[in-house]
């Protein structure tokens, strides 16, 4: 499974249209950044290769690559991750869009038919940060269990200013940076209860 979760990772951030490797590539720069892996020379087509000598399924289309990467992550966490996960999203829905709070508990997708244009900006960023934040922390669990908390700490932050200066302009920036550095925070605490205690 973490083999699959590398060779994923990497097709993903091997992408050649612009708007789909960058957040993936982030995730790549955090990991190497704190020595926890170094990204190989190949590109998509040699991966799938690497995959299909593996017996493991190589990905048609970058979509399917995310959700067999979302699939992987998924199946070595602990189920409390993924409860939580979901927890503090749904809080955070609420708490960013409490005048739509009633849609929300209808579903997901009525929710966000109902965002205004901006609302929806909002959305689709937050959405970006907090999925990425979790497949970041999700990949370092499979490959970086060996790791000190200081490295996975190092990596949190890291993926965080990265992933700041992907999605948010600077005015955005200075505006969420604390908020979105407390969420950070709930991240770490919750992976790392699990990979260091």
């Amino acid at each position: 499974m973490k083999k699959e979760i590398i060779y994923l990772m990497e097709y993903l951030s091997k992408s050649p249209i612009i708007g789909e490797f960058e957040l993936y590539s982030v995730i790549i720069l955090a990991l190497e950044n704190s020595d926890v892996y170094t990204p190989s020379k190949y590109n998509q087509t040699q991966i799938n290769a690497l995959m299909l000598r593996m017996n493991m399924t190589p990905p048609n289309s970058f979509s399917e690559a995310v959700v067999g990467l979302d699939k992987a992550i998924e199946l070595l966490l602990p189920e409390e991750i993924a409860t939580m996960k979901k927890s503090i999203f749904h809080t955070l829905m609420v708490s960013n869009f409490p005048q739509k709070k009633g849609f929300l508990e209808q579903s997901y997708a009525f929710f966000i038919s109902q965002l205004e244009p901006v609302e929806k900006s909002i959305f689709d960023n937050l959405t970006s940060y907090v999925l990425c934040l979790n497949r970041g922390l999700g990949i370092f669990y499979s490959v970086g269990k060996n790791y000190s908390p200081e490295v996975f700490i190092a990596f949190g932050n890291t993926l965080h200013k990265e992933l700041m200066r992907l999605i948010y302009n600077e005015e955005e920036q200075k505006l969420l940076g604390e908020g979105l550095k407390s969420l950070l925070g709930v991240y770490l605490g919750m992976y790392g209860k699990h990979l260091y205690m």
